[in-house]
Order: structure tokens, then sequence, then C-alpha cells
């Protein structure tokens, strides 16, 4: 019987692996770091939700997703069919500890409105049930699937978990960058197929 996605470990962040030079030298920064140090090499990020981060006074935050892949991955995979990517993973009681917040559901979701919140009250307001349908034909699952925890930025490569990559390449390639940029890492670097653009 398949985990509950209440009950996972795991967070997560997708992005390319062109990224990952910066992500390995300076962490996961949030959106306007990231563009202030000129690291951003592929933007997946869409304008509206970008507007509506910042009014929701989110876009300081590294945002990360209860499980993947969620329909952001299927449609950044559509969008950029010639990139790699990889999702970067940390643990959800390394959240705890570090007291991230939560957004309930989609940023641009009217139903439901989506709520900032502290880590434990944003789990129990989170419909889990909605979100364990995964059904993204109907508006209100799929706006839970998109809840987001919000990561105080950077995360540093220390706190990694486990980075999924697509295949043998992009797991030699993620190998060779961390151990040459980051030396002895600590994370596991895992092939996952669903990070393959045939695999969604």
């Amino acid at each position: 019987m398949a985990k509950r996605i209440q009950d996972g470990k795991l967070f997560y962040h997708v992005t390319a692996l062109k990224n990952l030079r910066g992500v390995f030298t300076y962490g996961l920064l949030a959106r306007p770091d990231v563009l202030r140090q000129n690291l951003l090499t592929t933007d997946v990020a869409d304008q509206k939700i970008i507007e509506k981060r910042e009014s929701l006074g989110i876009l300081e935050y590294v945002p990360f997703h209860f499980f993947e892949p969620t329909p952001f991955t299927g449609s950044i995979f559509n969008s950029y069919p010639f990139d790699a990517f990889c999702a970067i993973t940390i643990t959800r009681g390394l959240a705890k500890s570090r007291g991230f917040k939560i957004c309930t559901a989609h940023p641009l979701s009217k139903n439901p409105e989506p709520q900032v919140l502290p880590y434990n009250e944003g789990l129990e307001s989170i419909d889990w049930n909605a979100m364990e349908s995964r059904d993204y034909h109907d508006e209100k699952s799929k706006n839970a699937c998109m809840a987001e925890c919000l990561a105080i930025s950077p995360v540093s490569p220390s706190d990694f978990a486990i980075i999924f990559v697509p295949d043998e390449n992009s797991y030699r390639y993620v190998d060779a960058l961390a151990s040459d940029v980051i030396g002895n890492y600590l994370f596991d670097i895992i092939i996952n197929p669903y990070l393959s653009k045939a695999g969604i």
C-alpha cells in the first residue's frame, strides 16, 4: 500500500541541472536573491505566480512541494523539453525544527484560498483528502497538490537529504559537480525515472 502524502518524510524542490553550480555554491536561494546574484540559468517561474507570491509576502522564501511529480513538474517538462531537471529534497523534520512556513494551497488558488501559516498550523489546515486524490482535472485537488513548504533562504547543501535525478548521466554529472564545488557532500543522489520526460 502506497504511503499517504501526509505521512511523507521529505519536501521537494525541482530545478534544472544547469542551476546546480549556483545551488552548490550558495545554497538554494529565494528568487530575489538568485536574481540579485545573477545565478539563474534556467528560469521556469510564472510571472502571475511571482506577483501573487509577492502579494502574499512569500517571495523571499524557497518553495518546496509535498510530493513529486506535481502539476508544476509536468508543466515545466512540457515547456522545457531539452533541459534535464532534478528534485532537491529536505526532511520534514528539518523544516519543522527551522520554523519554516506552510502555504496551504497553490498561491493562485481560489478554491481553497491559500493561507500562509506556521509549520504545525499549516499542516493541520491542508486539505489532505483533496491532495491525496491527485485529480488534476479537479480544481480543488490540483490546488491542494500545489501546497508548499516555505523554507527560509538560503537552504544549504548540507541540509539536503536526497537529490533525485532522471538517469545515469545526470547522476554522474551531479556527483562530479558536487564533489568539485562542495567536496565531501552529505546528501544522497538517487536515480528516479519520474524525472525523465517519459516518466510524466
